[in-house]
């Protein structure tokens, strides 16, 4: 595996403290926005415009591959989420651009004793632009209440790669489904009307057997494939790619793949283990990528 050298952009020095375990150990509540306008220059994707407020902060573009894409980290210094807290994310990526955004680590949601932790992203994909959105996983902790609402809008030959993940809480402590809410919301719009959507809310109930609270899946994720020019043998080859990872973890792993009602792909993912899922990312990442983009996953270096 090849090394990148990673250098983050300057940001205000931080001061450790203690994380809040709940919204009543925090002063104040948080309203976080971020803006970005981003656009191909010279061969690389660059940020024409940005602005962010506190706790949302992002890192100035890394180029880790040949093909101009601009990869930022989206940070959130603050440790994570509690009652009350706002967080939006407004991007633009204008034509022939690219952009993939991730995050250092997990978003942690603290427990929650009145309003939830509210999360929008909305994310503007002009012709021919490419987005990729693959973040670390959601983390609610006991008592949590959480609501996320993403919006792709594509234009004629955009590309997306989505993925979305939520994990069932602090496993390494025992706490596992014993938040108390969790809302998702994720629609991705074409130009010509048709758009795909995924929503649920997961308020556990351990008298109720259902999956995933009544057996042992700790982590659960989406995956998107959109792009309404690419012809119907790159899904069908995508799709068989997908399948065949999923298949080869049968018992590790519990999931499918879908052709929804936009050209592209919708993948669900159950998994027991952060590795199998870790695993599972990166290779339907890399189905992905190669079937729509003929580009390999670049090395991404999180601290």
């Amino acid at each position: 595996m090849r090394r990148q050298r990673v250098l983050q952009a300057e940001k205000p020095p931080l001061r450790f403290q203690s994380h809040p375990s709940s919204d009543t150990e925090r002063s104040h509540i948080q309203k976080g926005e971020l803006f970005l306008e981003c656009a191909k220059r010279n061969g690389k994707t660059v940020f024409t415009r940005s602005h962010c407020s506190y706790p949302w902060y992002f890192f100035q573009p890394l180029y880790l591959d040949h093909t101009g894409c601009a990869t930022t980290f989206l940070t959130n210094p603050s440790g994570g989420l509690a009652g009350g807290d706002t967080c939006s994310l407004i991007a633009t990526l204008e034509r022939d651009s690219h952009v993939l955004f991730t995050t250092p680590s997990a978003t942690k949601v603290y427990r929650t004793l009145e309003k939830p932790a509210v999360q929008s992203i909305d994310l503007n994909v002009e012709g021919n632009a490419i987005c990729e959105w693959i973040p670390e996983p959601t983390i609610p902790f006991a008592g949590a209440s959480f609501e996320q609402t993403i919006t792709v809008r594509l234009e004629t030959g955009a590309s997306l790669i989505l993925w979305d993940a939520l994990a069932a809480g602090r496993i390494v402590r025992g706490e596992r489904w014993q938040f108390s809410s969790f809302a998702n919301r994720i629609r991705i719009l074409l130009p010509d009307g048709r758009f795909l959507e995924e929503r649920y809310r997961l308020s556990p109930d351990h008298d109720n057997p259902c999956l995933p609270f009544s057996q042992a899946w700790n982590y659960m994720g989406s995956f998107f494939i959109v792009n309404d020019q690419a012809p119907r043998s790159t899904w069908e080859r995508v799709k068989k790619d997908m399948t065949t990872v999923i298949e080869s973890h049968t018992g590790e792993i519990l999931g499918g793949v879908s052709e929804p009602s936009v050209p592209g792909l919708a993948v669900k993912v159950l998994t027991r283990s952060a590795p199998d899922f870790n695993a599972m990312l990166e290779r339907l990442w890399q189905a992905a990528r190669m079937g729509l983009l003929n580009e390999t996953i670049p090395v991404l270096r999180r601290y």
